[in-house]
């Protein structure tokens, strides 16, 4: 059995009103800049516009999101080359609430959240974003990652629970 290549500027269309809010998320946790993650979003969907004569309806959504995925991967291994090489502090361009100890407190939460994600090693940093932000099931995740489903929710909970010592790390005096 044979599939037809090729999805139709309808289909591309659909994809994209389906995906853009989980992909974007995908792409935030992996970058924690709104900006980036929309040029993310942006060059994703152009490159599957690009090999859209190429592409099989069927697995246009998996190609999707591992596109977002590789791509963010990318662009974060180039933001830590520039952080090392010049200190860019990506804390700095949150917005303000206009409250200071509300912005110091939010602060600081983003910055240990964001660390505390960063520290994941990278299988389990994948499918702990996927599995909360992407809406798909195990099984989808396991076939996009090449992984069983049991190593997906294995790699789950051992992230969690390694967010959760972080947690509770911080919170003792």
């Amino acid at each position: 059995m044979t599939r037809a290549l090729g999805i139709s500027e309808a289909e591309w269309e659909s994809l994209y009103k389906r995906l853009e809010k989980p992909l974007y998320n995908i792409a935030y946790r992996y970058l924690w800049s709104s900006e980036e993650a929309q040029d993310i979003l942006h060059d994703a969907f152009m490159e599957l516009w690009a090999r859209r004569n190429l592409l099989i309806a069927s697995t246009a959504e998996r190609y999707a999101w591992i596109t977002v995925l590789n791509l963010s991967r990318k662009r974060r291994r180039w933001n830590r080359t520039k952080y090392f090489l010049r200190g860019d502090d990506s804390l700095a361009s949150l917005p303000a609430t206009g409250a200071p100890e509300a912005d110091a407190a939010r602060l600081q939460q983003h910055a240990f959240l964001h660390a505390a994600i960063e520290r994941l090693p990278e299988k389990l940093r994948s499918v702990l974003l996927l599995v909360e932000f992407s809406e798909m099931s195990y099984e989808s995740i396991s076939e996009m990652l090449s992984i069983p489903p049991g190593t997906v929710g294995s790699r789950r909970n051992l992230a969690l629970k390694q967010l959760q010592a972080e947690l509770q790390d911080k919170q003792s005096p």
